[in-house]
């Protein structure tokens, strides 16, 4: 267990932004979590940027972009100083346990003289270095090794393995998900009967997918699939991001406008997801699939790829299919839209943000 975990009740959660993301979510449920345990989090950014609702946990802003002119070489080192001059200045000297999330923080918190560090490794990085160039297995060591190391699935530790293999330690904790809040926000439906309004062919059911349009999402292969299956209930995309006018594009090729709905990035996308007929997940590659575990706490039947981390850790066998399938996620799309109820799950209470920040802090 961490040194000094009785003595010392401060957690510091480090994260670029709070913009709309898996990874952002996770900070602030988490956070939530240390707090019901009776701990003091604290959010530390390196950008202004809020797109949730804000928690009511304290946050505090540094600006990243102002060391941006400085040398990739010693940039981070410096930032680094800077944030733990900062928290010792104004939030403690001693945290329980400091937490880094995302690449662009980890370059620089991997130089933090801060003590209880822990990376939390929320992808896949063997597929995250086939997207993103900047990623090589030099930069990765460099940043992780001799470090204590979460990964948020048990397939995106083992990958992290053959990767990084000297770790101080490392572990798999899956996402905090918390039901209750969620539950809440889902009945808060005046953004849904908003977009009702516009797309009344919602009203009559419809499923959803929920998430960044980027390349690991694979909305092309969905929307391909969504236009083999019988269509018998609109598709809703919830999301932003630099391929959505990619898709579009395609739904207009393929004659798909009427059926295929982009309402954009939704703050609170509970209600949407709430009142679907199911949630789908196309992605190429997943660290763990929030918003299956999100989907389950709802009770709302989920399929998705069979990614190599994440869906197959939350998910039976015959919610799955193959990424790549076009064909057999065209098939899953109707037996999903014909029969929902064949692909309910129960959701598991491990997940609790108070079980979830205990694991944190029996890390080491």
């Amino acid at each position: 267990m961490i040194n000094n975990i009785k003595q010392n009740k401060t957690v510091i959660l480090t994260i670029f932004s709070l913009q709309g993301g898996g990874a952002e979510r996770f900070v602030i449920t988490l956070a939530e979590g240390f707090k019901i345990l009776g701990y003091e989090p604290h959010i530390v950014c390196f950008k202004s940027q809020i797109d949730y609702e804000k928690p009511d946990i304290p946050l505090h802003f540094l600006s990243y972009q102002s060391y941006r002119w400085l040398p990739k070489g010693i940039r981070h080192r410096i930032f680094a100083k800077v944030f733990d001059s900062y928290v010792r200045r104004h939030i403690t000297d001693k945290p329980v346990l400091t937490l880094s999330n995302l690449w662009q923080v980890d370059q620089t918190l991997t130089h933090s003289q801060l003590p209880n560090k822990v990376f939390v490794i929320h992808n896949t990085l063997s597929k995250e270095k086939q997207v993103h160039t900047y990623l090589n297995d030099h930069a990765l060591r460099e940043v992780y090794q001799s470090q204590n190391v979460v990964a948020v699935s048990k397939g995106a530790k083992e990958d992290f393995l053959t990767i990084v293999p000297n770790v101080k330690a490392l572990t798999a904790i899956h996402n905090p998900i918390d039901q209750e809040s969620i539950i809440i926000q889902s009945q808060k439906t005046e953004e849904l009967q908003n977009i009702e309004k516009k797309y009344p062919i919602l009203k009559k059911g419809y499923i959803v997918h929920v998430g960044k349009f980027k390349a690991q999402k694979n909305h092309i292969a969905l929307i391909n699939a969504y236009a083999k299956s019988k269509k018998s209930l609109p598709l809703l995309l919830v999301g932003q991001g630099e391929l959505q006018s990619q898709c579009k594009e395609l739904c207009k090729e393929l004659r798909l406008q009427d059926k295929v709905i982009f309402v954009g990035f939704i703050p609170n996308p509970y209600p949407l997801i709430a009142h679907s007929k199911g949630m789908v997940l196309s992605s190429i590659y997943e660290g763990f699939g929030l918003v299956i575990a999100e989907s389950l706490a709802l009770g709302v039947p989920v399929i998705s790829t069979d990614c190599d981390s994440g869906p197959r850790e939350l998910l039976p066998k015959h919610h799955l299919v193959a990424v790549g399938d076009i064909q057999g996620l065209a098939d899953k799309l109707d037996d999903l839209m014909q029969n929902p109820h064949s692909f309910s799950s129960d959701f598991d209470v491990s997940l609790l943000p108070k079980s979830v920040a205990m694991q944190y802090l029996n890390m080491v």
